[in-house]
């Protein structure tokens, strides 16, 4: 699932910079051919390099957010085995807490 949503994001990302070039050329009226043309190739390679820093940040935010959802995910089972104890064990314990928490203050 990880790899499909991957894919998901790798698509977007590439959509979104092909419709932020091709705003940025419509606005200032740039013919695509006479453009390419005009090229260098060290301006080809850097465009190159751009592409690939972002496909890495890409994969990083990835990395990342994978890594978040597992955590939110053992929280919710924590809350979820929070909530099927006793009402009194609860209360029992929130009553300690608070004990505790005045002891250190003092």
């Amino acid at each position: 699932m990880e790899k499909i949503n991957r894919k998901e994001l790798y698509n977007l990302s590439n959509q979104f910079i092909e419709l932020f070039i091709t705003d940025i050329f419509s606005k200032n009226q740039v013919n695509l051919k006479e453009a390419k043309e005009r090229m260098t190739d060290e301006q080809r390679e850097k465009l190159k390099q751009t592409v690939e820093n972002l496909k890495e940040e890409v994969e990083g935010f990835l990395d990342a957010s994978g890594k978040k959802t597992v955590n939110e995910e053992e929280q919710e089972t924590k809350e979820k085995m929070e909530s099927s104890r006793p009402l009194r064990e609860k209360f029992i314990n929130k009553k300690e807490t608070k004990k505790k928490e005045n002891e250190d203050k003092e």
